[in-house]
C-alpha cells in the first residue's frame, strides 16, 4: 500500500507539471492572450496590426475588426501601420492578461492616429438584457449626450442613456433592455444640436457591447460603431452635413436662401455673417436663392456626409456668384494653440487679394476674393494683434490691434465690401 501511495503522488506531480507546460495550470503566469485590431479611423481605409515583429491583422477596413491572434502577455509591442507600409502610425508596449481577449481600437485623423484598448472579459448579463458601454472617441466634437429610443420617438421627453460624455470619456457598462433602438447623439445639454441620428441599433439578449463614437470628416458631427464582445463591428455613420450662409453684396437687398428645402437665411442687407449651422441630409443638395424677388439659378451643391460648409453668395444683387467652401472644425492638436483663418468676401470691381498676420507672423497669404485660407495654428493670447493687408502691403483693418484668442478656439477674420478703397468691413468671429 505504501508503494502505491508513493506512485500516485509521483503521478500527480508529473500531471501537474504537464498541465503547467501546456498553459493549463492556474498558478502559472505563462500563456497567451487573444488580440485583434478594430479600424475606427476615418483617416485610414485599411490598417495592419503588428505584434512584436509579426503582422497578425492585414488590410483591416474602416469599420471592421481583424481576426484574433495569440500574443504573449508581457512587454508586447503593438504597432499600427497603413496597409502594406512599414511606417508606423502608432506604437505602444502593452501587458495583457493570460487567456483574455482584447480589441485595439485605432481612431483619429490621418497623421494623428490614436488607440484605445477594450478588454473583453465582461460577464454576460441576464436574459433579455444587454451590457452597453459608450466611449466618446470623438474628441473634436466635445461633450455629448446619447439617446436610445424607439424608431419614431421624438427627443422632447426622452431621457439620455448617458449625459455629458466628454472626449475620451467612457460611460462604463450599463444594463439596458435588449431590442432595436434609434441612436441619437446630441451636443451635451442641447437636444436641438443633433450630431448623429441612426436607426437599427440592435442590442441582443445576454450580449456585451461597446458603442464607439468617432468624429466625422469636419470634426463636429459624429459616427457610431457598435462592437460586440468577441464579435463583429457594425457602423452607424452620419448621413448629414452642416451648412451656413455668408452673403456679401455690392448693395443692400432682400434675399433668402434655402438648401435641401430648409431655410438658411432671410434678410434685408448687403452683408450677412455666417449664421448658425443647419444640419441637412448629405449628397446632391438643391439650393434656392432669391434676391429682391428674383430667383437666381444655382446648381445643386454636393455635401459629403460629416462635412461642414459655408455657402457664400457674393457680388451684385442681379448676378451674384455662389461658392461652396468646405470647413475644418477640428480642434488644434496643441492644447495651448488656437486656429485662425481669413475669408475674403470682398466685392471690389477690381479683385483685391488679402493677407493676414497675427502678431506679425504670417497666417494667410494672397487670399483671392471668394476664397478662404486654410486654418493656421497660432498661440493663444489675451491681446493678439491681427493685420490684414492687400498685395501692395496696404492695411485693410484698424480695429483688430488687440483681440483675445482663447486656447483651442477656432477664429475667422471676414472681410466684406469694397477693398479697393482700403476700407472694407471687417468681422472677427469665434466660430468654435
Amino acid at each position: 500500500m505504501r508503494v502505491w501511495i508513493r506512485f500516485a503522488a509521483t503521478a500527480a506531480l508529473v500531471g501537474t507539471a504537464l498541465l503547467s507546460a501546456c498553459g493549463g495550470g492556474s498558478s502559472s503566469s505563462s500563456g497567451s492572450a487573444n488580440v485583434r485590431l478594430l479600424n475606427a479611423s476615418v483617416g485610414y481605409s485599411s490598417l495592419d496590426l503588428q505584434l512584436d515583429t509579426t503582422t497578425t491583422n492585414t488590410a483591416v477596413a474602416y469599420g471592421a475588426a481583424g481576426a484574433y491572434a495569440s500574443a504573449a502577455t508581457t512587454g508586447i509591442s503593438t504597432t499600427i501601420l497603413p496597409n502594406g507600409s512599414t511606417s508606423a502610425l502608432s506604437t505602444a508596449t502593452r501587458t495583457f492578461s493570460k487567456d483574455a481577449s482584447y480589441t485595439i481600437v485605432a481612431y483619429g485623423w490621418s497623421g494623428a492616429l490614436k488607440t484605445s484598448l477594450i478588454q473583453e472579459d465582461v460577464p454576460a448579463p441576464e436574459a433579455n438584457k444587454t451590457k452597453l458601454q459608450v466611449q466618446n472617441l470623438a474628441n473634436d466634437a466635445g461633450a455629448v449626450d446619447i439617446y436610445l429610443t424607439g424608431a419614431n420617438e421624438t427627443l422632447d421627453s426622452a431621457v439620455a442613456f448617458y449625459s455629458g460624455l466628454s472626449g475620451t470619456g467612457s460611460s462604463g457598462y450599463n444594463s439596458v433592455n435588449s431590442g432595436t433602438y434609434r441612436l441619437r447623439v446630441t451636443a451635451a445639454g442641447d437636444k436641438s444640436d443633433l450630431r448623429l441620428d441612426a436607426q437599427g441599433l440592435v442590442l441582443g439578449s445576454t450580449q456585451v457591447a461597446n458603442l464607439l463614437l468617432t468624429s466625422g470628416s469636419s470634426g463636429v458631427l459624429v459616427n457610431g460603431m457598435l462592437v460586440l464582445q468577441k464579435g463583429d463591428a457594425t457602423k452607424f455613420s452620419t448621413t448629414q452635413s452642416r451648412i451656413r450662409p455668408l452673403v456679401s453684396l455690392t448693395s443692400a437687398a432682400t434675399f433668402s436662401i434655402t438648401a435641401g428645402g430648409t431655410s438658411l437665411v432671410t434678410s434685408t442687407s448687403a452683408q450677412s455673417n455666417p449664421a448658425t449651422y443647419t444640419a441637412i441630409t448629405s449628397g446632391s443638395v438643391p439650393v434656392t436663392l432669391t434676391i429682391n424677388g428674383s430667383a437666381i439659378t444655382v446648381p445643386n451643391q454636393t455635401l459629403a456626409a460629416g462635412g461642414d460648409y459655408i455657402l457664400m453668395v457674393r457680388g451684385t444683387p442681379a448676378a451674384p456668384t455662389v461658392t461652396l467652401l468646405p470647413e475644418d472644425n477640428r480642434l488644434p492638436l496643441v492644447a495651448t494653440n488656437a486656429k485662425l483663418r481669413l475669408i475674403n468676401a470682398t466685392v471690389s470691381a477690381a479683385p483685391v487679394n488679402l493677407s493676414l498676420t497675427a502678431d506679425f507672423s504670417p497666417v494667410a497669404n494672397s487670399v483671392a476674393p471668394g476664397a478662404a485660407s486654410a486654418f493656421a495654428n497660432v498661440p493663444s493670447g489675451t491681446a493678439v494683434r491681427l493685420d490684414v493687408t492687400n498685395d501692395s502691403g496696404i492695411s485693410q483693418t484698424s480695429n483688430l490691434t488687440s483681440v483675445p484668442i482663447a486656447a483651442k478656439g477656432l477664429y475667422t477674420v471676414y472681410l466684406f465690401g469694397d477693398a479697393s478703397s482700403n476700407s472694407p468691413s471687417v468681422s472677427f468671429r469665434k466660430d468654435r
